[in-house]
């Protein structure tokens, strides 16, 4: 155990609970035992038993984010929340930037994603004037956040019109086969072949000199957020990246119910193409999520701010243990 990073941690906490304090936001504290953990395709629940005092059973689940709870919370009639969450991931990687419990900072406001970009930027400011003065970072600028469309990311870092490879999936497969410098199956989707280009091309180039906002997502990436009128082209959705690192997932969020609910049978229907069994959803949630006002809302994890901001490569250096002994330490 490192006591010098445990201690930062808490540091860090207590800085962005006293900043969204003082902003005028209410903390929630929103349960650890759910009944849908989460929608997305590709995440996976640690899942228990309740049993009932008469014998009666039912499954219950950690959460993968505390943002199914806090929108109830907004339908209810709160408007400016926050939350420092413990959140749980299984079945996923393992390795320097991960770890299967963390701690996920959301906050939510009336307003769009703008809204939250301009509360990214406050706090950022905020927490490197705060957290450790002292420290060297020499090089990197905080002062200001960097705002790119994540089409002029693909023409940048990849030389890839990604609009025009939505809509043509033959300039999408060749441009990308010679971008990467490798043969793409023809049985890729483009998901597929959209992920390979950012990993290795993308995401590595951004937010390396000061913090950089990639915004406007295709409108299958829309996950829970809105699409841009009037095309629908583009999703309401940024992610937050400090140098080179994803730490936070935004959206102008989706106030529609009927819609929500086809999305969430849409993931349902691919996570069991691909073997996984569906989530359970959450209909208070959908009812919750028509009730909600105009609001844009992040996710951001708190153990990867804390690695950027100290200048620390490896996020278990912030657990007093490593998950699962020898086998964390594999990349």
């Amino acid at each position: 155990m490192n006591q010098l990073r445990i201690q930062q941690k808490r540091k860090l906490i207590n800085l962005i609970r006293k900043f969204f304090t003082d902003q005028g936001f209410f903390e929630l504290e929103t349960p650890l035992l759910v009944p849908s953990p989460g929608m997305e395709v590709h995440l996976h629940s640690f899942t228990t038993k309740y049993v009932r005092h008469d014998g009666t059973e039912e499954f219950l689940h950690l959460p993968t984010s505390p943002e199914f709870a806090i929108k109830k919370a907004l339908g209810s009639g709160f408007e400016k929340v926050f939350e420092i969450a413990r959140v749980f991931r299984n079945n996923g990687e393992l390795g320097p930037q991960h770890h299967p419990e963390f701690n996920m900072l959301e906050w939510y406001r009336p307003g769009t994603y703008t809204d939250i970009m301009d509360d990214v930027e406050s706090l950022l400011h905020y927490l490197h004037m705060r957290f450790d003065p002292e420290l060297d970072d020499s090089g990197y600028s905080w002062s200001t956040v960097k705002r790119t469309s994540i089409q002029s990311c693909f023409l940048k870092h990849a030389d890839i019109d990604l609009k025009r490879g939505i809509r043509d999936q033959t300039y999408w497969s060749s441009t990308a086969a010679k971008a990467l410098g490798e043969v793409v199956p023809e049985d890729d989707r483009f998901e597929d072949i959209f992920f390979r280009l950012w990993l290795k091309l993308v995401e590595p180039q951004l937010g390396l000199l000061q913090p950089e906002i990639v915004f406007a997502y295709p409108a299958t990436m829309a996950a829970l957020s809105k699409l841009k009128a009037p095309e629908n082209f583009w999703a309401e959705r940024f992610e937050l990246y400090i140098k080179g690192i994803e730490i936070g997932n935004a959206f102008s969020e989706l106030t529609d119910p009927e819609e929500q609910f086809r999305r969430f049978e849409s993931a349902n229907k691919e996570r069991k193409v691909l073997g996984y069994p569906p989530h359970p959803i959450d209909h208070d949630l959908i009812d919750a999520i028509g009730k909600m006002p105009p609001t844009g809302g992040i996710a951001i994890g708190v153990e990867r701010l804390l690695m950027v901001l100290a200048n620390v490569s490896d996020i278990r250096e912030f657990y007093f243990s490593a998950f699962g002994g020898a086998s964390l330490k594999k990349n």
